[in-house]
């Protein structure tokens, strides 16, 4: 009767032991070393993950915005004429945002939205702002910019203020030097809106 030849049994806990055996082998400085390699590989992947991450939260958020200064006008309606002025806002980032403020003065102008609605842009989209431009002449003064403050939120309530100059400026900036040149006395006068008629008694107020 013939003896079947011995067989080996591969178990992982054999494995295991052999690998503690070898662990155990070899000199200790090894063993730190191989410990700190791994220490920092586990770190640099979960660094890398989460700057990742970080990188792509901050991309979504970013509020990306490019502006314009528009002019509409009518000769006939209201009778005499009517100029408007509204600032052109375009959405180039990836959310949704809001217009809350417009704000911007100089030496001559003051420019503000003309109410206080949030006025909201879809990415790729772009929306006008109506303006309130009040004019009050000061001698020796002249403005060459428009620069303005936009008050920017976005849909999770994050929100910035972005510093522009409005262009094209010289449109509105060649109204103000014609005005203040025939009627130097105008005080707080309403450039966005009907049409300032010379002979017109002087308007005070806003119209």
């Amino acid at each position: 009767m013939s003896v079947p030849p011995p067989v080996e049994l591969l178990e992982s806990g054999n494995e295991l032991s052999r690998w503690r055996t070898r662990w155990a082998g070899l000199p200790r400085g090894a063993r730190i070393l191989l410990v700190a390699l791994l220490v920092v590989a586990v770190l640099g992947v979960g660094l890398a993950w989460m700057h990742g991450r970080s990188t792509q939260r901050a991309f979504q958020q970013r509020i990306v915005i490019t502006t314009a200064l528009s002019i509409s006008s009518s000769s006939t309606s209201p009778a005499g004429g009517e100029v408007g002025y509204y600032v052109v806002v375009r959405n180039e980032g990836r959310r949704r945002v809001a217009v809350t403020a417009v704000e911007g003065t100089t030496d001559r102008l003051r420019l503000r939205m003309r109410d206080d609605a949030a006025r909201p842009v879809d990415p790729g989209t772009e929306t006008a702002i109506p303006l309130s431009v009040l004019l009050s002449c000061v001698p020796g003064a002249g403005e060459e910019q428009l620069p303005v403050e936009i008050s920017v939120r976005r849909e999770d309530g994050g929100a910035v203020t972005r510093r522009i100059d409005l262009r094209p400026a010289a449109p509105l900036l060649d109204v103000v030097t014609t005005l203040c040149g025939v009627r130097p006395d105008l005080r707080d006068h309403e450039v966005s809106g009907p049409v300032l008629r010379f002979e017109e008694p002087l308007d005070n107020g806003p119209n």
